[in-house]
């Protein structure tokens, strides 16, 4: 190839005349920096870059005054000025006033695939061997230029793996445009596939395939970038979620555990969530929030000792780190403004230690009270004779309850009792304790329900037993941690091991 010819061609004129000479692209590219350097010495005009100029590439791609640096989009100049450091600044305060790092995350528009692509195929026809390693990365350059300003503007340091997060999304104008180049050369061995997705978007993975089969020719033949497009942007920023747990005692029988509505109509005027989160969230603002507890009871069952572990996480906080005196005072203000619900260990913990509420969900226990009622009169005598035939631990299999057939899969679960005893009150009532794994259900494994759970209490003491009340007295889990200023009543414990031991 001569230098007339290199000279002929579109990238020839774009990389030359479209790249700003502080470019550190340029700079970071040594072949591409040498290519420059070496056009320069011998004078070609068309290599230097005057805003007032119009250069032309061919007959049908007129140059106005340049917009944007060709191969970075501006990102590299508009985009690391002190106004823009400014502007990160405020986003980044105004969205969480008490980060401690923080990282940023740069989205890129996809045609700048094709201008690097376009680039490289330009530098091993005329220049010499060239890889993707010796082309700068944008985000690579756009870092180093401003990691250490951000530092000290933000006054907190750099972390990769910061929970606090500044995401800057690039948009081109021109970008479609530009990736409508691709689709002549998307599924070109199939027309029939290549007309049916005409309209399909372009993923990065889709432009690197793509692009991998163009050739330099191609290029210069069918590609006609829109170099008078306008580069803009958007900053969000926002920090991972705080997490705060606890244990809640529910003392009423009518109340729920999450807000009951049916058919957009509340069945309840309020529930354990609305309780518990409507306090706590005065104190930690956020714009969405989750409840997550480690099981539920029905409406109609208490939960009583030390109560049902829980955590809320609270998504896009403004704020994030809490003295543990704030959250006593939550906690005080909650247990004085109802008696069905009282709070204790009310906490901050980590999204690590959040997730133990979740694990070992199979294998975790609970403890059990129920009043029952027999059809027929039954003494202690006889009920410790029948219970202590039962194997223990008592395997049993429980094809979903009729009583959420509406939202529960159907299927056979099968789970254990390790622990079971009954003290009677009068001939026809006693009081059932029991052990179980979590997910049991327990009303169903007393009456039976209509022989879908086997065995059953109805099976074991030979008559029929309903339940009338039931009662949860733990739920062993070691969360969240006790804090020790906690004088909690420790009723059961004797029956019930808190430590899941």
């Amino acid at each position: 190839m001569t230098t007339d010819s290199m000279m002929a061609t579109n990238a020839y004129r774009l990389f030359i005349n479209r790249l700003c000479r502080s470019c550190p692209l340029k700079d970071q590219c040594s072949m591409l920096k040498n290519f420059i350097e070496k056009q320069e010495r011998i004078s070609l005009e068309s290599t230097s870059l005057n805003h007032s100029d119009v250069q032309t590439i061919d007959n049908h791609l007129t140059i106005p005054s340049t917009q944007h640096c060709f191969l970075c989009i501006d990102v590299l100049h508009r985009y690391t000025s002190d106004e823009f450091i400014q502007r990160i600044k405020q986003t980044a305060q105004s969205a969480t006033s008490d980060f401690q790092s923080f990282c940023c995350n740069l989205t890129l528009p996809l045609n700048l695939f094709i201008r690097h692509a376009y680039l490289l195929k330009f530098l091993n026809k005329f220049v010499g061997e060239c890889n993707e390693k010796d082309l700068p990365i944008i985000k690579d350059q756009w870092r180093n230029l401003m990691i250490d300003r951000l530092e000290e503007a933000l006054e907190r340091p750099y972390q990769i793996e910061s929970p606090f997060e500044i995401n800057i999304t690039f948009d081109f104008s021109g970008e479609t445009e530009e990736l409508n180049f691709l689709r002549r050369f998307r599924y070109a061995d199939n027309p029939k596939l290549q007309k049916s997705n005409a309209n399909e978007a372009f993923t990065r993975q889709a432009v690197t395939s793509v692009l991998n089969d163009i050739t330099f020719e191609d290029f210069e033949k069918y590609y006609k970038p829109p170099i008078d497009g306008k580069t803009s942007c958007t900053i969000l920023a926002q920090h991972d979620s705080v997490f705060v747990a606890g244990r809640y005692n529910k003392y009423s029988r009518t109340l729920s555990q999450t807000p009951w509505v049916i058919d957009g109509i509340r069945k309840a005027e309020t529930s354990v969530e609305e309780l518990i989160t409507l306090p706590i969230s005065k104190l930690v603002s956020a714009k969405h929030h989750a409840f997550l507890s480690s099981g539920r009871e029905d409406v109609d069952v208490r939960t009583l000792g030390r109560g049902r572990p829980f955590v809320l996480e609270f998504r896009q906080p403004s704020r994030i780190l809490y003295q543990l005196e704030e959250f006593r005072a939550v906690q005080h203000e909650i247990n004085t403004l109802t008696k069905d619900v009282r709070v204790r260990d009310l906490q901050q913990v980590s999204k690590e230690d959040s997730n133990q509420i979740k694990e070992g969900e199979e294998e975790k226990t609970k403890c059990y009270e129920a009043l029952c009622y027999t059809e027929t009169q039954i003494d202690q005598n006889e009920l410790d004779q029948r219970l202590a035939s039962v194997s223990n631990p008592l395997i049993i299999e429980q094809k979903t309850p009729i009583r959420v057939l509406h939202r529960r899969t159907v299927m056979t679960r099968q789970r254990s009792i390790t622990e079971l005893s009954a003290i009677s009150i009068d001939s026809y009532h006693f009081r059932l304790r029991l052990t179980t794994q979590a997910g049991a259900y327990v009303k169903e494994f007393v009456h039976g329900d209509f022989g879908r759970t086997k065995p059953n209490l109805t099976m074991i003491l030979d008559r029929f037993v309903d339940i009338l009340e039931l009662d949860v007295l733990a739920v062993n889990i070691n969360f969240p941690p006790m804090l020790e200023n906690e004088h909690d009543q420790k009723q059961q414990d004797d029956i019930c091991d808190i430590n899941g031991k």
